[in-house]
This record gives structure tokens, sequence and C-alpha cells, in this order.
């Protein structure tokens, strides 16, 4: 009788009945946060679609990838993105191209406005790089490729990396796509 009050009084711990609450997955976004940019000073491009955002595999699913020390990618099962790292991606491209003031005018994909030239960004990589002991940040590699008239008109490459303060992926990846698609963009204006 006595083993039988044991297991009843044990089973819930067993079960987990009594113990902690998991966490709770946070999801994250990317915003254009710096509305005081520094705008480029040149003749601006003609008016640009934003065409396309892409992300390649394995980077373009909702978990942030983990780069990690010994060459392999982990996918965190408590961090993610709030949607689609491309769905995410685009408003804050839309918006970093307007700040830029390269172009005359940026339309959105979705818009039926022609315009000369329409804009490509292809994000080759986007994860939070832990490959140094004691560091993470969130990194972003990115092409953007300008297109007019079927023909590529321009490209360039560029890559930033930004430290996850407090654990805000919000804030470093948003910066850190900032820095990487305006540095893309004055490499473009300025040639």
């Amino acid at each position: 009788m006595k083993l039988r009050i044991f297991i009843a009084a044990i089973l819930p711990l067993v079960g987990g009945c009594l113990g902690t609450a998991p966490k709770a997955p946070k999801t994250w976004s990317v915003e254009w946060t710096n509305p005081s940019v520094e705008r480029i000073e040149r003749e601006k491009m003609p008016a640009v679609k934003l065409l396309l955002v892409d992300v390649r595999a394995p980077y373009n699913g909702n978990r942030l990838a983990v780069l990690r020390g010994d060459g392999s990618i982990a996918f965190d099962s408590y961090n993610s993105f709030a949607a689609q790292p491309a769905a995410i991606l685009r408003g804050a491209a839309f918006d970093a191209l307007g700040a830029s003031g390269a172009f005359e005018r940026v339309v959105s994909g979705a818009s039926s406005a022609a315009t000369p030239l329409s804009a490509e960004i292809t994000v080759n990589r986007l994860a939070l790089d832990c490959r140094k002991s004691g560091h993470r940040d969130a990194l972003v590699s990115l092409t953007l490729v300008i297109v007019g008239n079927r023909t590529v008109v321009e490209s360039a490459s560029a890559e930033a990396s930004v430290a996850v303060a407090g654990g805000d992926y919000s804030t470093a990846f948003s910066r850190a796509f900032e820095d990487a698609l305006l540095s893309a963009v004055r490499f473009i204006a300025v040639k």
C-alpha cells in the first residue's frame, strides 16, 4: 500500500506537472531603424522598383541560423523570425533604398507603376555568428543587383556584422541588414 502512495506522490513530478514551464520561444523582426542615415549626395539614379528579396538556404527559415566555431550551423529553437526572412527583409529594404537618396523614387514590387530600373537583393547569409568564443554577432551578407531593360546595370556585394547587445536580435539584425544594403547602394551610386 505504501508503494502505491509513493508512486502516486511522485508521478506528477516525473510527468513534469509540478516543474517550471519551458521558456516560450521569442520572435524577432528586421526593420528600418535609421531615419537619419547620411543620404548619398550625387546625381540620383532613376526610379527603381524593389522587385525581389531572396534569402538563400539554409538561412531562409524562421528559426535563427547559428554559425558555430566548428563550422557547423545550428538552428535556435528559442529564437526565430516573426515570418519568413525574405518577407521581413522586403520592408526594411524598401525603406533603406528610399532613405539612401540614391534613387529618384523607390516603388514597391507590388505596384503596377513602371520604372526604368528594378532592384534585386539576394541575402547570401543571415545568421547569428558565434564562431568566436564569447561573441554573438548578427551577420548579413548580400548582393544588390540593379536591372534596367532586362540587363544588369550595376551590382555590388556587401557584408555587415553587429554585436547583439542584451539579447536584442531585432536591433542587431536590423542594423546589420541596413549597413550591408547601404554599403552596396553606396558602391553602386558612386560608380
